[in-house]
């Protein structure tokens, strides 16, 4: 029992390794970048991205431990695919300036705001803490609905 449960342990690990990778290597080939990486900034990724990390554990977690590769698939296409896709869309978003001034006109302060650094420490860990807790939800969901079929 106890060596399953760390063998669940270390694919889960393993795969959530993979996918974090995998993030980071399409952050890089699309040239996204967090500006200076200076401590605050640091601290600021890593409290924002915590939250979908541990969730993305979970939810492979819950894939393992059904032990059907339908259910780790499904984990692992929903856990790239759509972040990747957004990926691409805040990419499309950062050569797309307003051309007009927006409630704060922040030339007056003389700042320009790094939409990189925005969307990859805001933007992309939250909406990815949503799809993570979206899937959980489905998961779980489909576990339940096949559990109670199998009672019937």
């Amino acid at each position: 029992m106890k060596a399953e449960s760390r063998s669940t342990r270390m694919k889960a690990i393993l795969q959530v390794t993979i996918v974090i990778f995998l993030h980071l290597i399409i952050i890089y080939l699309l040239g996204m970048k967090t500006g200076k990486l200076e401590v605050e900034v640091v601290k600021q990724m890593f409290i924002m991205y915590a939250a979908p990390i541990i969730l993305l554990n979970v939810s492979c977690k819950i894939a393992l431990k059904t032990q059907k590769l339908r259910y780790n698939i499904s984990w692992l296409v929903i856990s790239i695919v759509p972040s990747t896709r957004i990926l691409f869309y805040l990419k499309e978003l950062q050569g797309k300036e307003s051309r007009g001034s927006g409630v704060v006109d922040l030339r007056f302060f003389d700042m320009k705001p790094d939409f990189d650094q925005i969307s990859l420490i805001y933007f992309f860990p939250i909406i990815y803490l949503g799809i993570q807790l979206v899937l959980i939800f489905l998961l779980l969901i489909m576990i339940v609905t096949k559990e109670k079929s199998i009672a019937d």
